[in-house]
C-alpha cells in the first residue's frame, strides 16, 4: 500500500538535486530541464547499469530517480538492493515511487537478504506502509536476528492495518523480553493509525491489552491515554475510574486525556467527580477544568470556592475567569471573597476579578467602592484600572480627592489608564490640590499620561499650559510645571510653551523658578541654550543644573543630532569660562568629547593638567582625536596624546594614548615634510 507521506523523500531528493543541477551523469549527458523526463530516466538507468559509472554518478542518479522514476527504473534499482554500498541509495529511490512494481521489488528482496541489508528493506516497506507485505513481515517476527525482528515489528506498526494489528497481537502473546516490548511499541503506532482510519473500536481493544501491568509504565500510560480518547465520550467511565485509582502510570494518562477529550458531557462528568476524589486530586481536577475552558464547569468551580480545603478554594478562585459564563455569579463571589480575612484568598480573588468578562462587573465594583474600607477600596480601584473600566472616570475622580493617601494614589494610577482628555481639567485641578508628596507622583503621571492621549500631538501641552497661565499660587504653578516638562520632553517644545516657562523663571517663588529651570534643562532641542548660558554666568546656585542641560544641547548640535542654529563653539567657550567646581568641569569635559573641532581640543588641554578631571579629559580627547587628525591636525593631536602619556596615572589611559599616538606618526611626519 502506497501512502502519501512517501512524497517526503521525493521532496528531500528534489532539494538535493537543486544543489547539483547541471551535474554530468554517466556518459557526460547534462541533466537539464530541456531533456524529456523519459530520456532522462533512460540515461539514469544506463548510468546505474554501467560498470564504468562512478559511485558518485550512481548516487546522483538514484536521487534523481526518486523524483522522476517510473516502473522502467525498478529492475535496475532492485538489482542494487544486494549491493552493500548502493543499497541505501536504491531504496531511497524506490521508497517514494508510486508504481506498485517498486513495492513488489522490495517485497521480493525480503527472501533474498539478511542482516543490515534486510533491515533496510524492511524499513523501506514500513515507510511505504505496504499492506501486501504483512504476511512476510509477520514471518520475520519468528526469526533469531533481533534487529530484523524489531524492524519487522516497527514496519507492521507503520502499516497500521487490521491485518498488521492482528499479527502484532499474536506476536505479543508468544514473545517476551525485548521483542515483546518492540511489538508493544509497534502496536501503539498501529492503534494510532487505526484511529485515524476510523477504526476506533479495533484500536481501543489494542490499547486495553497494552494497559496490562506486565508492560512498562511508559507503554501503559500511552495505552491508557489511547484507550480513553479512542472511545471519545464512551471513554468517560474509564477516565473516571483512573482518576479514582492509585496507579500513577494510568493516572498520568487520565489527567492528560481529561484536558483534551472533547464535549460538555466530559466536563460535566469531571465536575461531578469533584466531591468523590481527595483534596489533592480536587486541586488538579479544578486545574483541568480551567484548562478545558468549558463554561459547563462553572457551577462546580463556584462550589469549590467554599470547599473546606484551602488549596482547593484557592485553585477554584484562580480558575473562575477561565470558566466565566458572562453572568454576574463569578463577580459576586469574587467581590465577597476579596473582602475576606484570608489575605491570600482575598488577593487572589481581586486578581481573578480583574479577568472576569461579565459586562456588569465594572458596575458591581463601582457600587462596592463607597462602603469598602480604604485599604480594600484602593484595591478595588486597582482592579478597575487593570480592567480599563470605561465609564469609571467620574467615580475615580471623586476617589482621587480622598483624604486617604492609598485610595488617592490608586485612583490617580487608574485614571492614568482610564481617563480621557475631556477629564483633564478636573484631573489637573485634583493634581494641583494635592498636598501629599506621595500622592503628587502618581497625580503628575496621570496628568502626563492623559495629556499624551490628545491628538494631534502638538496640542498635548495645551491643557496644562492653560492651567499654568491661570494659576494663582506658587504651589499650583510648581505642580503644573512637573508634568508640563515631561510632556514637552516627549513631544517637543512650542514657542508658546517656551514663553510660558521662561516667564516662570522670573517668578518670585524660588520653588517655581527651580521647577521652570528643570523644564528648560530637559527641553528636547537647543531652543533654551542661550537662556541657560545666561543662567550659568549669573546664577551660581543653579549653574550646575543649567550647565547639564546646556551642555547636552550644545553637544547635540555639535554632533549633528540637533539641526538647531547654535554657535556651539561660542557656547562652550563662554560656559567653560564660568566653570568653578569639579562637577562643572566634568560636565564641560564630557560635552567637549562630542565636538570634533580643534577649538575643543584646545579647551581640553588645560584639563589634562588638572588631577581632578585628568582621566575624563583624556577620554574626551580620545573621542575626538581621530577625526581631528584626519582634518589636518595630526601634529597637535599627537602632541596632546604624548602629553597624556607623560602625565596620566591611569595605566589604561596611558596605553590607549600611546597606541593612538603611534598610529598618527606617519601622518605627523608627512605633515612636517610638507
Amino acid at each position: 500500500m502506497f501512502h502519501p507521506t512517501t512524497h517526503l523523500k521525493a521532496a528531500l531528493a528534489a532539494l538535493l538535486l537543486a544543489t547539483t543541477s547541471g551535474t554530468l551523469i554517466g556518459q557526460g549527458t547534462p541533466m537539464t530541464s530541456n531533456v524529456p523526463k523519459a530520456e532522462q530516466e533512460r540515461q539514469l538507468i544506463a548510468t546505474l547499469q554501467s560498470p564504468a559509472s562512478a559511485m558518485h554518478d550512481k548516487v546522483v542518479a538514484c536521487h534523481r530517480l526518486a523524483i522522476i522514476g517510473t516502473k522502467e527504473a525498478v529492475p535496475a534499482l532492485a538489482a542494487m538492493l544486494t549491493d552493500e554500498k548502493m543499497a541505501h541509495y536504491a531504496r531511497y529511490a524506490l521508497e517514494p515511487m508510486p508504481d506498485p512494481s517498486a513495492a513488489a521489488a522490495l517485497r521480493a528482496a525480503l527472501g533474498q537478504l539478511q542482516g543490515q541489508l534486510l533491515v533496510g528493506v524492511i524499513n523501506s516497506i514500513g515507510f511505504r506502509r505496504d499492506g501486501q507485505a504483512t504476511a512476510a513481515l509477520a514471518r520475520l517476527l519468528t526469526g533469531t536476528d533481533d534487529q530484523v525482528t524489531a524492524a519487522a515489528a516497527a514496519a507492521l506498526g507503520r502499516i497500521g492495518s487490521t491485518a498488521a494489528a492482528q499479527e502484532l497481537q499474536q506476536a505479543l502473546a508468544r514473545t517476551s523480553g525485548a521483542l515483546q516490548i518492540a511489538c508493544a511499541d509497534s502496536s501503539l503506532t498501529c492503534a494510532e493509525a487505526l484511529v485515524v482510519n476510523r477504526q476506533a473500536g479495533e484500536a481501543a481493544a489494542i490499547y486495553d491489552r497494552l494497559c496490562a501491568p506486565s508492560f512498562p509504565d511508559y507503554i501503559r500510560t500511552a495505552a491508557m491515554y489511547g484507550a480513553i480518547t479512542a472511545r471519545a465520550a464512551d471513554g468517560i467511565p474509564l477516565l473516571l475510574a483512573q482518576l479514582n485509582g492509585q496507579d500513577e502510570a494510568t493516572l498520568a494518562a487520565a489527567w492528560r486525556a481529561a484536558r483534551v477529550l472533547p464535549g460538555s458531557k466530559v466536563t460535566q462528568a469531571l465536575a461531578a467527580a469533584m466531591d468523590k476524589v481527595p483534596a489533592a486530586k480536587q486541586v488538579r481536577l479544578i486545574q483541568v477544568l480551567g484548562d478545558r475552558g468549558d463554561k459547563a464547569a462553572l457551577p462546580a468551580v463556584l462550589k469549590a470556592t467554599k470547599n473546606n480545603s484551602a488549596p482547593v478554594r484557592l485553585a477554584a478562585i484562580q480558575l473562575l475567569p477561565k470558566v466565566d459564563d458572562g453572568s454576574s455569579g463569578p463577580a459576586t463571589v469574587l467581590l465577597s471573597l476579596s473582602a475576606g480575612s484570608d489575605r491570600t484568598e482575598a488577593d487572589t480573588a481581586l486578581a481573578s476579578l480583574g479577568q472576569i468578562g461579565a459586562t456588569g462587573t465594572n458596575a458591581m465594583i463601582l457600587a462596592a467602592l463607597p462602603s469598602a474600607a480604604p485599604a480594600l477600596r484602593a484595591k478595588f480601584i486597582g482592579v478597575l484600572g487593570a480592567r480599563r473600566a470605561e465609564g469609571a472616570s467620574g467615580e475615580l475622580l471623586k476617589q482621587a480627592a480622598s483624604p486617604d493617601a492609598e485610595v488617592s494614589k490608586a485612583a490617580f494610577r487608574a485614571l492614568a489608564v482610564i481617563a480621557r482628555p475631556a477629564d483633564l481639567p478636573e484631573l489637573i485641578r485634583l493634581s494641583t490640590a494635592s498636598r501629599d508628596d506621595a500622592v503628587k507622583v502618581p497625580a503628575d503621571l496621570a496628568v502626563y499620561a492623559v495629556s499624551m492621549k490628545i491628538e494631534p500631538a502638538t496640542e498635548r501641552a495645551a491643557p496644562v499650559l492653560t492651567a499654568l497661565r491661570a494659576a494663582t499660587t506658587a504651589q499650583t504653578r510648581c505642580s503644573l510645571l512637573r508634568p508640563l516638562g515631561a510632556i514637552v520632553k516627549a513631544n517637543g517644545g512650542s514657542p508658546q510653551a517656551f514663553a510660558t516657562i521662561k516667564t516662570a523663571l522670573d517668578d518670585r517663588d524660588p520653588a517655581v523658578r527651580d521647577a521652570a529651570l528643570r523644564c528648560l534643562t530637559d527641553w528636547p532641542d537647543a531652543t533654551p541654550a542661550a537662556l541657560l548660558l545666561d543662567i550659568i554666568k549669573r546664577d551660581p546656585a543653579h549653574r550646575e543644573l543649567a550647565m547639564r542641560g546646556g551642555v547636552r544641547m550644545a553637544a547635540d548640535v555639535a554632533a549633528g543630532r540637533d539641526p538647531a542654529k547654535l554657535d556651539f563653539l561660542a557656547w562652550f567657550t563662554q560656559a567653560n569660562q564660568a566653570v568653578t567646581t569639579r562637577e562643572e568641569k566634568l560636565i564641560i569635559v564630557s560635552g567637549l568629547g562630542n565636538v570634533k573641532q580643534i577649538e575643543a581640543l584646545k579647551m581640553l588641554q588645560p584639563y589634562l593638567d588638572d588631577p581632578t578631571v585628568q582621566t575624563e579629559a583624556a577620554l574626551a580627547v580620545f573621542a575626538i582625536a581621530p577625526e581631528l587628525a584626519k582634518a589636518g591636525h595630526a601634529g597637535m593631536v599627537k602632541n596632546m596624546l604624548d602629553q597624556i602619556t607623560k602625565t596620566t596615572q591611569d595605566a589604561d589611559v596611558k596605553r590607549t594614548a600611546g597606541k593612538m599616538a603611534k598610529s598618527l606618526q606617519p601622518s605627523a611626519k608627512k605633515g612636517k615634510a610638507r
